[in-house]
């Protein structure tokens, strides 16, 4: 607050200085989250707010001239790095074969890549094109097989929904909630009948809401030919 000069204001202009200045300054908490290449553990970051009536009392009893500092609520994170340090336990894992061209196999890279290491906090809901993002040659995908509308066909991306479905089937087996999923119109080759989840940046998605008490931990990877799931909670 230094470097306002509030000499000659009336309460009521600073009590709207003062608001602005609060909108303007204000930081957010940041939650704790996991590193998406090393998967370590990112500290939890506190918020500041400016106290607004506190603020303007001190600066309506301050002797002229004298230099203030603004009344700083520290605003904390819902959740710390020690909750997900408490994440330790496997909930769920699902695995699926990859088949197909070097193309198929980057584009599940990509989106593998993408979910991995993700945290969803209780009571919110995952969804998989807004953790993955758009699949676009920009971002490195590449045309590949896709099933559209009861045919086979080419498009940037294909091969990313065996992604969605093994996150799908691994959000079964820990009893998660489903909020968003969606059958393909032919059968895949990659996870029983009925058990698939087609994605369609813009048009399609996979979401699921973490009802557990705790977060929820992704941890995916490619290996040995496979596309690995795995969940990681707290212990029920």
């Amino acid at each position: 607050m230094a470097e306002h000069d509030f000499s000659g204001m009336l309460p009521e202009e600073v009590i709207v200085t003062v608001e602005y200045l609060a909108k303007k300054k204000q930081k957010l908490p940041r939650e704790p989250y996991l590193d998406k290449e090393s998967g370590q553990i990112v500290n939890e970051v506190p918020g500041e707010i400016i106290d607004v009536p506190g603020t303007v009392a001190r600066i309506i009893n301050a002797a002229p001239g004298q230099k203030l500092q603004p009344v700083i609520i520290i605003d904390y994170p819902e959740f710390t790095a020690r909750d997900l340090e408490n994440a330790n336990h496997k909930l769920a894992e699902y695995d699926t074969w990859i088949r197909g061209s070097y193309q198929r196999f980057t584009n599940i890279r990509l989106a593998v890549a993408g979910v991995n290491n993700t945290v969803v906090w209780p009571g919110k809901v995952f969804s998989f094109n807004e953790v993955v993002g758009p699949r676009t040659v920009e971002r490195g995908y590449m045309p590949a097989p896709i099933i559209i509308m009861g045919d086979r066909g080419l498009d940037y991306g294909g091969g990313v929904c065996q992604v969605a479905s093994t996150l799908y089937n691994a959000v079964l087996q820990a009893g998660l909630e489903v909020v968003e999923r969606h059958q393909h119109s032919l059968p895949v080759h990659y996870v029983p009948a009925g058990k698939d989840a087609a994605v369609d940046y813009g048009k399609k998605d996979f979401k699921f809401k973490n009802t557990s008490s705790g977060p929820i931990i992704i941890k995916s990877e490619v290996t040995r030919g496979l596309v690995r799931m795995q969940l990681w909670g707290g212990k029920a």
